[in-house]
């Protein structure tokens, strides 16, 4: 039988791409993940013929290979961070594990954690993110700066931004520029700007007393100085808001493949069962029943980033706590209370189902009885009392609590996008303008492309007749979980060795120098870095950046990479984090906005514009910038494609709170005063079928926005 073209186009490009992937892939750039991608070969050759490999369509086999040689591949590919010695806390078996994951759910959405009904969840109930526009502005805090709607460079401002302030559309992006395409720095006009940030709001202020009955925190209130509706003259107690932090609130879905959280990574990846900072709390100790006697004992439990963060918000004065809360005093209030014996758990809900006592609030469990079904007795089991009072459970809680919320969380992994199921081999799961955009994602431009990459360009651009741009988003968003500041990514390098950027006639350029980097943290010069050092800053009286812990010496270091530098090693041992945020991941991005650490930007639209115009500040952390900006080269054509292929990267299981993102009822704050507080948004509970089954509509975008015009 005489083969047709397109059969003929089978066989020549089967054997290109023997050729090009070979044994070991692709001869490229470091970082390049092409290895296994020629094992991947079948599930996309068939695509090369029939219908599909119309000279007038990107081919989407071809387009597959590139994101393999990429690094890209479905997120059930990458197994959950194993944390190898959570068999020495949890007693074995599955009941065990079953009973932690009820436990660390319970207490993710109990409002009785915080001092006056927050949950860990009132930050994290939209897509693991918040979405709420009223009473969600922090002025610069980090920088000192306690005036709202300012900024420090002699420009207008915005004036209508104060303390409970309900955000529109028409508040953002926070820096505005005359031409928001302008990547000359010494061309530009800044029209206004504010160092104000997006975030969400916690307690009103008050300073903790103690756990009185009925189980409630006592707190005595007092005038908040930058929170209160007369700022800067506050003299009310009345007219005080909510506290809000001064970062933007990343999503908790997918962060357990995150080595370190918060934005400035201090939520570290080894746990120290007390406290956030792991090795660097030095005095952190547990409590261990050693054969009747009470003894404290320091412990260090691996790939536990989510744990550590765990045990942040509830002592937290801008977040879940009245100021001076201790954590013990948290497990005296809930060990003594029904488990969210104010909300209504769903019956069909897929952790805590069997347990709800809906129509009735609560769980039918408590707290000590799940602990003791999942936690070993020697961590709970002494009839001693600690120095200060506390029964062993109260003492160790934040063991229970961070380790409990750490194991619910993991299963918060959305990994069936249609992103997902195209590169499972379902080659109708994205449109061609996705297609596209998947180009321009993976598109180094100048920094140069695996050869398979640069073979999708070129057919993509035969079909469309016009340049794909250089998104240069893969050399960050790297890898399944679209962001370098995964395990998977930094657990084998911690550090690198990185060139630098400097200004040439008011464009950014490479640099000949390098530096030194935390992997997986970038400064892209979206703030000053006078206003947030971010991995530049000092927790417990040590730099939380891994290479400046190891120019120090410190034994909790990871190792500098010198077998990596040859003859270029950074002059005077330079290091560039300063101003430098973890790499957010990007799936479900479409609902998690506002975007950056600052919440500055509302839509992708404005994102990319930012990212088009190769940052805001870049000019002013030249020093420290993260040299990938340098390579972004992209055109307007690009930017829609881009957006849409960033759509992809949503499960629709996020987006209609389906199992496992299913939850209990939640009561979230919405503004107002400490005299006169708003009802608060209810945020009904959902089982296991998620928003449709209970007649309610999707979760949307922030604001409600487009992400395109």
């Amino acid at each position: 039988m005489r083969k047709s073209s397109d059969s003929r186009q089978v066989i020549a490009w089967v054997t290109v791409m023997a050729f090009i992937l070979g044994p070991m892939g692709p001869v490229s750039c470091g970082g390049d993940n092409s290895a296994g991608a020629a094992s991947e070969v079948k599930s996309f050759v068939g695509d090369f013929s029939g219908a599909h490999a119309s000279k007038k369509a990107i081919k989407p086999g071809l387009v597959r290979a590139a994101a393999l040689a990429a690094g890209l591949k479905s997120l059930d590919t990458v197994p959950i961070p194993k944390v190898e010695n959570l068999k020495e806390f949890l007693k074995h078996g599955h009941d065990a594990r079953k009973a932690a994951a009820q436990l660390g759910k319970a207490l993710f959405w109990d409002m009785q954690v915080g001092s006056d009904g927050q949950a860990c969840a009132s930050c994290h109930f939209h897509a693991g993110a918040d979405s709420r526009a009223r009473n969600q502005l922090s002025p610069g805090l980090k920088a000192g700066d306690n005036l709202f709607g300012n900024n420090t460079f002699g420009v207008p401002g915005f004036p209508q931004l104060h303390p409970d302030y309900t955000l529109t559309e028409a508040d953002f992006p926070f820096h505005v520029l005359a031409n928001p395409e302008e990547n000359n720095f010494n061309n530009r006009l800044v029209l206004k700007d504010t160092n104000d940030v997006v975030s969400s709001m916690g307690v009103f202020a008050a300073n903790f007393v103690t756990i009185q009955f009925p189980l409630l925190d006592l707190g005595t209130q007092f005038v908040d100085p930058i929170f209160n509706l007369d700022t800067p003259a506050a003299l009310d107690v009345n007219r005080n808001a909510r506290r809000v932090e001064p970062r933007n609130t990343p999503t908790v879905i997918n962060a357990v493949f995150n080595h370190s959280n918060f934005w400035d990574g201090r939520a570290h990846n080894q746990f120290n069962g007390v406290s956030v900072i792991g090795p660097l709390d030095v005095n952190a100790r547990i409590w261990i029943n050693n054969a009747g006697t009470l003894e404290q004992q320091q412990v260090s439990i691996p790939n536990s980033s989510l744990a550590s963060q765990a045990v942040g918000p509830p002592t937290s004065d801008l977040e879940m706590s009245f100021f001076n809360r201790p954590f013990p005093q948290v497990g005296r209030k809930l060990l003594g209370l029904v488990p969210l014996g104010q909300q209504v758990v769903h019956p069909h809900d897929s952790v805590l189902g069997h347990l709800s006592r809906s129509p009735e609030t609560g769980i039918n469990a408590s707290y000590a009885a799940l602990i003791q079904q999942a936690f070993q007795s020697r961590y709970w089991d002494s009839a001693m009392l600690t120095p200060n009072g506390y029964t062993q459970m109260e003492a160790n809680f934040s063991l229970f609590f961070g380790l409990a919320v750490q194991i619910y969380e993991t299963s918060l992994v959305s990994d069936k996008s249609p992103f997902d199921s195209f590169m499972r081999g379902n080659n109708g799961a994205l449109e061609e303008e996705q297609l596209q955009g998947l180009l321009v994602f993976i598109n180094r431009g100048a920094r140069g492309n695996p050869v398979i990459v640069d073979k999708a360009i070129a057919q993509a651009e035969a079909v469309l007749q016009i340049p794909i741009g250089a998104g240069n988003c893969i050399s960050c968003h790297g890898g399944p979980e679209f962001t370098d500041a995964s395990v998977a990514s930094v657990a084998g390098e911690p550090i690198e060795v990185e060139e630098t950027t400097v200004l040439d006639n008011g464009f950014l350029r490479i640099a000949e120098a390098v530096a030194f980097i935390d992997n997986g943290f970038a400064n892209i010069g979206a703030r000053p870095i006078a206003e947030d050092l971010g991995r530049g800053g000092i927790e417990g009286g040590f730099p939380l950046s891994f290479a400046r812990q190891a120019l120090l010496g410190l034994a909790f270091a990871p190792e500098l990479p010198l077998d990596e530098c040859g003859a270029v090693c950074p002059e005077d041992n330079r290091v560039s984090v300063d101003g430098a945020f973890k790499i957010p991941g990007l799936r479900n991005v479409e609902l998690t906005g506002p975007y950056f650490h600052n919440g500055g930007q509302a839509t992708l639209e404005q994102v990319l514009e930012f990212y088009d115009r190769q940052g805001d500040f870049s000019d002013l952390n030249v020093a420290n910038l993260e040299r990938n900006m340098a390579f972004i080269d992209l055109e307007d054509e690009d930017e829609e494609p881009l957006i849409e292929f960033l759509l992809s990267l949503t499960d629709e299981r996020v987006r209609q709170d389906r199992a496992p993102f299913d939850h209990p009822q939640l009561l979230v704050p919405d503004g107002g005063t400490f005299a006169n507080e708003q009802p608060r948004i209810v945020v009904p509970a959902v089982g296991r079928g998620g928003r449709p089954a209970a007649g309610l509509p999707p979760v949307g975008t922030f604001l409600g926005l487009s992400h395109t015009d």
